[in-house]
């Protein structure tokens, strides 16, 4: 078993990734029921196939989603760079929209270690990166990749949040009692991670959109969450409720928010992603200009820009209505 664990390290490594654990196919119990609650307070906002009950029933266990699944191998990137400061009528966007899209990266990578799994193993797999029913933060904290912070993010030892994740579910077991120890004893410089007392993030976020419970439990409402009114809502801007507009405005977010992942004390462990595609092949980049987004007068124009960018998912109508509200700052004279 040791030996199959190190060679599918190896090959992970040698692919790309920074990080990879394994683990059981059930969810645990806990996550599943935070997932549900999750739900039940509606603050999945109007992203209904979160609802959608056969797909919640699944992300229960990879079993409802491969047959005779054994084992989940969860995988990690580090996509972190430095930004710099934002230039005078531009928008901010999120890191992880620096390049291509990453889902497409993570996808590519995916399909190499499944090729060697079945070529080395005879395995069978299938691979998911945020498309799927799958609770991946879930499967990640149980196979010792680290924990979930106040923000929802997952926190690593190596990276802090500043990850992207897949996770490949197979027929092979490859989890073993080493791994399993790993989840309960995270450590870094000695002292055992975790959020503790600090609210940072609760404190920082501009709309309020992380809420706790008196249990500690605490989730992102996306009906307050800027990510999701800057790139998954689709509705009209006189729906947008006045303290989303102030907000944006006020943190000139076009695309996304990182904000309470730059807050976080564990992201003093942050490094410079060596991933070129996270670097080098700049699309959106850190930010743009809101006057030359208002300016794109169709479809065909927006793609020249944004082709293959994580920003296509916010669409030419989004992106141009979010880049109104932050107009509005400067028009306002604010």
């Amino acid at each position: 078993m040791k030996d199959i664990l190190r060679q599918i390290k190896e090959a992970a490594k040698n692919i790309g990734f920074d990080l990879i654990g394994f683990s059981d196919v059930e969810i645990e119990k806990k996550a599943y029921v935070h997932f549900q609650n999750w739900l039940k307070v509606g603050a999945e906002a109007d992203l209904s196939y979160m609802r959608e009950q056969e797909r919640a029933r699944k992300r229960k266990s990879a079993k409802f989603l491969m047959e005779n699944a054994k084992s989940v191998i969860s995988l990690g990137i580090n996509y972190y760079h430095k930004q710099k400061p934002l230039l005078k009528g531009h928008g901010r966007i999120a890191r992880y929209a620096f390049g291509r899209d990453y889902h497409k990266i993570l996808k590519g990578k995916l399909k190499e270690l499944e090729k060697f799994l079945e070529l080395n193993f005879n395995a069978k797999t299938l691979s998911y990166v945020d498309t799927g029913p799958v609770l991946e933060r879930s499967f990640a904290v149980q196979s010792g990749l680290g924990f979930v912070g106040k923000n929802s993010c997952l926190i690593t030892p190596e990276f802090g949040s500043w990850v992207l994740l897949g996770e490949i579910i197979t027929d092979l077991k490859v989890q073993s009692q080493v791994e399993q120890n790993q989840k309960t004893s995270l450590m870094t410089n000695g002292l055992k991670m975790g959020c503790g007392k600090c609210t940072h993030c609760i404190d920082t976020c501009p709309t309020h959109a992380i809420t706790c419970n008196g249990k500690g439990e605490c989730f992102v409402d996306a009906r307050k969450c800027l990510s999701y009114w800057t790139i998954e809502y689709k509705g009209p801007k006189s729906k947008i409720p006045q303290p989303i507009i102030e907000a944006i405005k006020n943190s000139k977010r076009l695309y996304g928010c990182d904000i309470c992942q730059e807050v976080c004390p564990h992201n003093c462990r942050a490094k410079n992603s060596n991933h070129k595609e996270f670097k080098t092949e700049k699309i959106a980049g850190d930010s743009q200009n809101i006057q030359k987004i208002m300016g794109l007068k169709s479809e065909k124009e927006f793609l020249k820009l944004f082709a293959g960018s994580p920003i296509m998912r916010a669409k030419l109508k989004g992106l141009k209505r979010t880049s109104q509200i932050i107009k509005s700052l400067h028009v306002s004279g604010h």
